[in-house]
């Protein structure tokens, strides 16, 4: 009988062993079994025969095709050769000779060594999921990104768009109201917004700690920064007297003329120059060229109104019928001794029928020959909140406690 398993790997032999299994000529030679060991091989093999058998009987029914080689559990007695073959073939390891079905490739990966694929993958995946996941918590532990913002950090942020709109408030006004020229101190951030809004760098004062008080400057805008570093001298020292404030509390701005030789001096010469004007508001009330209605009349008597606007409209008088319906300031929260640096005309029947606007070009062509000290900034169509139509002439702030030149209004 053929030998069927001459290509399987040799036993290892160690030194002074003779090899056993084969002949002198060298061909395999059978092997010697005793009575009760033949005896057990037979079982085995009668027994693998009838595992064999009954799978032969199942392919059938699966459709497979059978070898007509196949052989029955009880098919006779065994030989010898046989015995031997099976002791060849059952030492052969299952990936030696795979029991592959019909119709499924050789090559074909097991099933099981799938499963075994995707096991180690979730080793792999898993892991750098949770290392990644671990990453991502901590990065946002440490640098606050990621999470909702807690109640004090959304209130925090809302304090500082709060102080960034007043402050651009505040930046506005001045660039609007504050002569050209005129210098303006400031911290760092609002006259950055200054300058933002059109007021040249060489004209804002720049405070810090170890600036000296503003006294140099004509205008300050007073921010908790600058409320920092001079408390309340400025109020009671070097700025007594308010233009105009914006927002409250720890935001608010304050925009302040300074006193440059002190509260009291400061304090001194307005009471003076109340004095002028009320003795140049009786003069304009005794012009039978000015009209001035009743609420307006208490202005001019009072002293209240600032002297190059009363020059102004003494000078208009002398071209077209003034009629005056009110005096007043631009800017909230304005100090009640600050001059009155606006007045509201309307057009009367002695004006030639005129419309606003005819009537306003006169107004302006008028007053564009006046010295610059004694000309308005603008002079613009207002509606009042009556509905009243007027034009509004309007000078800028602050407002001098004496006009140079002259000791009153023309």
């Amino acid at each position: 009988m053929e030998d069927k398993g001459g290509d399987r790997e040799l036993t290892q032999r160690f030194r002074g062993d003779t090899r056993a299994g084969t002949s002198p000529s060298g061909s395999p030679a059978a092997p010697v079994l005793s009575a009760e060991l033949r005896e057990r091989l037979e079982a085995a093999v009668i027994a693998d025969r009838s595992v064999t058998a009954a799978r032969e009987q199942d392919r059938p029914a699966r459709g497979e095709v059978t070898t007509p080689s196949a052989r029955a559990a009880n098919a006779g007695p065994l030989t010898e050769d046989e015995v031997t073959e099976w002791i060849g073939t059952a030492g052969k390891s299952q990936e030696a000779a795979p029991d592959v079905a019909p119709g499924v490739a050789p090559d074909a990966e097991p099933e099981s060594a799938s499963w075994l694929g995707a096991g180690l993958a979730a080793l792999i995946v898993i892991p750098a999921l949770v290392i990644g996941s671990l990453t991502v918590v901590a990065v946002r532990h440490f640098t606050g990104t990621g999470r909702p913002p807690s109640a004090a950090a959304a209130g925090q942020e809302a304090a500082t768009r709060h102080e960034a709109a007043v402050r651009g408030q505040a930046a506005a006004w001045v660039a609007q109201q504050v002569s050209p020229g005129v210098a303006v101190s400031c911290d760092q951030l609002m006259c950055a917004a200054l300058e933002a809004h059109g007021l040249p760098s060489r004209d804002l004062l720049v405070l810090g700690p170890l600036s000296r008080d503003p006294r140099s400057s004509a205008v300050v805008v007073e921010t908790g920064a600058v409320r920092a570093l001079f408390g309340t001298s400025l109020d009671r020292a070097w700025a007594p007297a308010v233009l105009a404030s914006f927002g409250s509390g720890s935001a608010s701005i304050t925009v302040r003329v300074v006193a440059s030789h002190g509260a009291v001096a400061y304090q001194t010469a307005q009471a003076s120059d109340m004095a002028a004007a009320k003795a140049a508001g009786a003069r304009l009330l005794a012009d039978r060229r000015i009209t001035v209605q009743t609420s307006a009349r208490s202005q001019l008597t009072g002293g209240l109104v600032d002297l190059r606007l009363m020059s102004a409209l003494t000078a208009l008088s002398r071209h077209l019928p003034v009629s005056v319906v009110g005096f007043g300031n631009v800017g909230p929260g304005v100090s009640a001794g600050v001059p009155l640096r606006y007045a509201d005309l309307s057009p009367t029947s002695q004006a030639g029928g005129q419309t606003q606007a005819g009537y306003a070009r006169s107004v302006r062509s008028a007053l564009s020959g006046l010295d610059t000290s004694f000309r308005p900034v603008r002079t613009v169509p207002v509606v009042l909140p009556d509905g009243q139509a007027v034009l509004r002439v309007e000078f800028t702030a602050p407002s001098p406690l004496q006009v140079p030149g002259s000791q009153g209004p023309p």
